[in-house]
């Protein structure tokens, strides 16, 4: 156990939240900076609360496909 009485592993993993930003990145390649709060089952990424379901900042929830590809 760490001063204080909490243990060694819940106070890294506190200090891990406190520090975990945003992993969102805009079409033009911006990160943001703001803290992550909520975590996608699907690719794994931690987002702010903006960003989780953005669909230009989520990776999950862009159409990757052909554009403007041929017939």
């Amino acid at each position: 156990m760490a001063a204080g009485g909490v243990p060694v592993g819940e106070e890294k993993s506190e200090r891990e939240d406190l520090e975990r930003l945003c992993q969102g990145v805009s079409p033009i390649n911006e990160p943001c900076k703001y803290p992550a709060t909520v975590h996608c089952a699907t690719c794994g990424r931690w987002f702010c609360d903006a960003h989780a379901e953005d669909d230009e900042w989520h990776p999950c929830m862009r159409v990757t496909g052909n554009e403007g590809g041929e017939a």
